[in-house]
């Protein structure tokens, strides 16, 4: 009797320790390991990356970075800006917008944003003339983010990114280069909430005046886990030109596709709450390997 209980004991030990070895090859962020060794040419193994969370579709970036090693495209495969300014109406299409990331370390990653392809068309309001059309490639843009807390699953992250916009996209781009600073974060919430936002500022340029000035865009967002393959989100964001007195601001929304960890689609809105911002809509996706 007592051999029969003692051989049931090690069995339902052995049982536990498969099971417990079977759960740690699950992809995801919360097994304990120190991922600081991790480099560009030792990249994270893939039992151990953190879950995809791009910075689309929303105006606030992600605090999270791409894990070591490891490459991530997220791309606006469409999107149609309406908009006014100084008398005028603006209507821009971009297709194929792309932002490659690349991760150097386990808190740092490298990015670059082409725009692909980009048609402006501008008109008097009100006016019957034809709209002055112009079409190309745009600017190309170099960021850089750092996570400084928070990078694997903790409650609170937080990040800072800097970018350099460098001036290729000759009458469709901004005609400049510029400069900007952003430090996103977020905090996650029971019942699979999320609240983030970010502090943004940008040494943006004027091609009419040919001069710069610093715009500030301070947003708040809020999104939720519906099911293992839904989330949405809602956004405030706030535009500030230097220049001006007045607030420019807009609700952006929309739904996420979770199709696996690698893979995620997404489409949504920008409204705007005033007549000086502009009104979007795009669709695209988040693809990482």
């Amino acid at each position: 009797m007592a051999k029969s209980y003692t051989r049931l004991l090690v069995a339902a030990q052995i049982l536990l320790a498969a099971t417990g070895a079977a759960h740690a090859q699950v992809l995801n962020d919360t097994i304990p390991v120190d991922k600081h060794q991790y480099k560009l040419f030792n990249p994270t193994p893939r039992k151990y990356m953190r879950p995809l969370v791009p910075d689309r579709p929303g105006i606030t970036d992600s605090p999270y970075t791409v894990d070591a090693g490891h490459f991530q495209l997220e791309d606006d495969g469409f999107r149609l800006i309406n908009g006014r300014q100084r008398g005028s109406r603006e209507r821009e299409f971009y297709v194929n917008h792309m932002l490659l990331k690349l991760g150097l370390t386990d808190k740092t990653d490298v990015q670059l944003q082409v725009e692909s392809y980009i048609v402006d068309k501008q008109w008097e309001d009100p006016g019957n003339d034809s709209p002055l059309r112009q079409a190309g490639f745009g600017d190309l843009t170099l960021r850089v983010k750092r996570n400084i807390v928070g990078d694997d699953n903790k409650p609170f992250a937080l990040a800072v990114l800097g970018l350099v916009r460098m001036p290729t996209g000759h009458n469709v781009g901004e005609g400049g280069t510029e400069l900007g600073l952003s430090v996103p974060m977020v905090y996650k919430l029971p019942h699979n909430w999320n609240v983030g936002g970010q502090v943004a500022g940008v040494w943006s340029y004027d091609r009419e005046t040919s001069s710069h000035y610093t715009q500030l865009t301070p947003t708040f967002t809020i999104d939720r886990e519906f099911a293992k393959w839904l989330e949405g989100f809602v956004e405030l964001v706030g535009y500030w030109d230097m220049r001006g007195s007045a607030w420019r601001t807009s609700i952006n929304l929309g739904p996420q596709f979770d199709i696996g960890d690698n893979l995620q689609l997404d489409f949504g809105t920008h409204i705007a709450l005033d007549r000086q911002t502009d009104h979007e809509y795009f669709i695209g996706f988040s693809f990482r390997r």
